[in-house]
């Protein structure tokens, strides 16, 4: 889920001092060519193929095999990747210039026309594509020679380069058609699929004919599927991993310090988690249940038993630090268990309910969550029933819901939009909560198609409000990422779109 800017991002997103400090090291030392990288993710992909993977895990991997046109730097800066340039010719209408020394894996050279079927792939229904609603506003695409590709779009749209840097990955019409798009990826990106053996691990090998020079450092990446939190730093310890994924936070205090690693955090890159009413079915088609519950939640409770006080509180799907962020107007920003009380009352039950929460056991922090709402309803009179699910069966019942409660995140939301679009309006890919408001579906669109930064800012200050008081999601909490390494790993970075970028890593000479 990769987006893209203009060519800076005014600071929407920083890096932390951390991650910075971090990248820096790493610049001053010596980064050796070659090695064998043994990572660890928190879980295993779903598909490789970018058009259609929902999962994070899928894009930490298949994002070192594609190349966008343009990305985001730890700094907030959009960049090159496949792009040498890009020029706004007016309110719609993008020119990118691109590289001309850019091979696919399987040996085709890369070209405008690559750049037109990824996107064209993308629109189409057949697809299936959870990131279409990303890319909506394409009206066409020219490619007047191989170099040159021009967006015209249907309207202004002020996310379309952060969309591009997000989930912009090219792929190859060839590699589409003849092969197996889900299983055995074929991009321009610094590494090459080797192989998945599943439930194990994915591998991937340096692309000795990659564009960027000198890039990638390793020449394999071995990424493992440990799903328990304390085997991979046990992993780690031992000397069988490299680098690793979410630490256990009840460990981040103990490792941020540990002599033996090196930590990489960001306090603004995160992930927005939150919890999610299905409004298609009872008790939740009632908008006054769900006002009732955003009453009940108490943020503070959730930060320090689920994340045990890491993150922030989560009002809304922005970090504090963003520019976007804007918490004026929200509707149950604190607890209010009367006035809960009152609305289920008014709901038409006084004398409580009962609800079954889908949990994540694969995800402690979304289970423990469920946990900590459980005791806090009581306050009101609900029974929160945790019905705890593989991550498989949770997604499918998810997304086609076949839920009452549950707990979500949506990752990588550099513009408002981002979420908006995909998560909350109407018929949005992600609207995974079935929630429709004509009035929100115009406002979201109208702060879309607008270039003027103030106005926009004050949309979705409206569209906050409203979604906050119809609730068919409440923000929890706002999560932070950790990365957690031994010291003769170098060069990795927390950006804001949340790409591993293992390009960039190596180990010290």
């Amino acid at each position: 889920m990769t987006l893209s800017l203009k060519s800076r991002f005014t600071g929407i997103i920083a890096a932390s001092a951390v991650a910075l400090f971090a990248a820096h090291a790493a610049s001053a030392q010596a980064i050796a060519q070659g090695g064998d990288l043994r990572a660890a993710l928190t879980g295993e992909p779903d598909v490789l193929d970018p058009a259609t993977s929902s999962i994070y895990t899928g894009a930490q991997v298949y994002e070192g095999i594609f190349s966008k046109l343009i990305d985001i730097d730890a700094d907030g800066n959009f960049v090159g990747d496949l792009a040498t340039s890009w020029t706004q010719n007016d309110a719609t209408t993008w020119t990118f210039k691109l590289v001309d020394n850019a091979t696919f894996h399987n040996g085709e050279k890369f070209t405008s026309a690559d750049v037109k079927y990824t996107f064209d792939r993308i629109l189409d229904p057949a697809t299936a594509s959870s990131y279409a609603g990303l890319y909506s506003q394409i009206d066409s695409i020219d490619t007047p020679d191989d170099t040159t590709v021009i967006f015209h779009l249907k309207s202004p749209f002020g996310p379309f380069l952060t969309n591009l840097a997000t989930n912009g990955e090219i792929v190859n019409k060839t590699a589409i058609e003849s092969g197996d798009p889900a299983r055995q990826p074929v991009g321009t990106g610094p590494f090459e699929f080797v192989d998945w053996v599943q439930g194990d691990h994915i591998t991937v090998k340096r692309n000795p004919t990659y564009f960027k020079a000198g890039l990638p450092h390793l020449d394999t990446v071995t990424f493992r599927f440990l799903p328990v939190d304390q085997s991979r730093i046990d992993g780690l310890a031992a000397g069988e991993l490299d680098w690793v994924d979410a630490i256990p936070l009840q460990q981040v205090p103990t490792l941020q310090s540990d002599e033996r690693f090196t930590y990489v955090s960001s306090p603004v890159a995160g992930i927005p988690d939150f919890i999610a009413m299905n409004t298609k079915v009872a008790p939740f088609d009632n908008p006054l249940v769900r006002q009732a519950i955003a009453l009940a939640v108490n943020r503070s409770e959730i930060r320090d038993f689920a994340y045990l006080g890491t993150g922030e509180l989560g009002l809304t799907e922005m970090p504090t630090g963003s520019i976007w962020y804007d918490d004026a107007g929200l509707f149950g920003s604190e607890r209010d268990v009367e006035a809960a009380k009152a609305l289920m009352a008014e709901a038409g039950y006084p004398d409580g309910l009962t609800v079954e929460y889908l949990g994540l056991p694969q995800y402690p922090e979304l289970l423990k969550t469920g946990q900590v709402l459980r005791e806090q309803l009581k306050d009101i009179g609900i029974n929160l029933e945790i019905k705890p699910v593989d991550v498989s069966v949770w997604f499918d019942d998810y997304v086609n819901g076949n839920y009452q409660i549950t707990s979500a995140y949506q990752e990588r939301t550099i513009d408002p939009d981002n979420f908006y679009s995909l998560v909350i309006r109407s018929g949005g890919p992600i609207n995974t909560t079935f929630y429709a408001n004509p009035e929100v579906d115009a406002l979201i669109d109208k702060a879309a198609a607008s270039v003027d930064m103030p106005e926009r800012m004050a949309l979705y200050q409206q569209i906050r409000g409203i979604v906050s008081k119809d609730a068919p999601i409440v923000f929890a909490h706002f999560e932070t990422l950790h990365y957690l390494m031994n010291k003769n790993v170098l060069g990795s970075a927390i950006t804001p779109v949340l790409s591993l970028h293992m390009e960039d890593v190596g180990f010290a000479q």
